[in-house]
């Protein structure tokens, strides 16, 4: 169904004879008239409920029904656009949070969908520049707040970025993605030992996930600590990845420093 809809019409033409009168319709007729003059309406909440228990693809094309339903509403561009990001569709999920962002500038969740989505397409500018409307409108969330820092990095403006993740834990204490996005801006802004520090505090916390191990597994290596890193990373690495990435490490010694290699996933 297109965005634009064209409500049908249903028109009886009364070609009777005088001595003749139409039955009243049927209960099944009146039902296909229903459903062919009104609009289509918004699905449930619990049909909406339901939906989020899907898998992704499912999830992607309900909310993309509702979406088309109705464009200008909230619920259904949000998670639209951010079920689009989960399957990997980023260029269109930055078109649908771009076009919601128009009528609720400034919401938080619109634009760290938009911004995730315009770095997952290596389009930093365009996450700063909404990152900044929203910076502009007083929002302070934490994840906010991580994400210009992951922003400023992929432009390399490490110093900046690395005040912003700091603000971002004075919000949220203890939180080890921003602990592994700080880490890893140390990397890039060729702080190796920062970034060893911060990612070993990261690890330790509740929530790490196995990304945070790999990164500090990636640090370690880059300084040169092969016997650490395979220890560290022996938990989670076959024997025999361990042994191939020995090269990978050497070669990284003098590293042309890659914001997506190191960055991972850790936005």
């Amino acid at each position: 169904m297109s965005a634009t809809r064209i409500a049908a019409t249903v028109s009886f033409a009364v070609l009777g004879l005088a001595a003749c009168v139409a039955a009243p319709p049927s209960a099944q007729e009146l039902a296909m008239i229903d459903s062919a003059t009104s609009p289509i309406l918004p699905a449930t909440q619990a049909e909406r409920d339901m939906a989020e228990k899907q898998d992704l693809l499912t999830q992607a094309k309900f909310w993309g029904a509702e979406y088309e339903k109705n464009p200008n509403e909230y619920e259904a561009a949000l998670k639209y656009a951010r079920v689009l990001r989960a399957i990997g569709s980023s260029a269109r999920a930055t078109e649908v949070a771009q076009q919601a962002l128009t009528l609720k500038q400034g919401d938080v969740e619109l634009t760290l969908i938009y911004a995730q989505a315009a770095l997952d397409q290596g389009k930093a500018a365009d996450a700063a520049m909404a990152l900044a409307r929203a910076e502009a409108e007083g929002q302070s969330d934490w994840r906010m707040l991580s994400i210009i820092g992951v922003t400023m990095d992929s432009l390399d403006k490490h110093s900046g970025a690395q005040d912003y993740y700091r603000k971002a834990i004075a919000l949220s204490p203890d939180n080890p993605k921003i602990l592994a996005n700080l880490g890893l801006s140390y990397a890039l802004d060729s702080k190796p030992g920062l970034a060893e520090q911060t990612l070993r505090e990261a690890m330790a916390l509740p929530g790490a996930d196995n990304r945070i191990t790999q990164n500090l597994v990636v640090v370690l290596g880059v300084q040169g600590k092969f016997d650490e890193a395979e220890k560290i990373a022996g938990a989670d690495m076959p024997k025999a990845l361990i042994e191939s990435n020995r090269e990978y490490f050497r070669s990284m010694l003098n590293p042309s420093r890659n914001w997506e290699t190191l960055r991972g996933t850790q936005n």
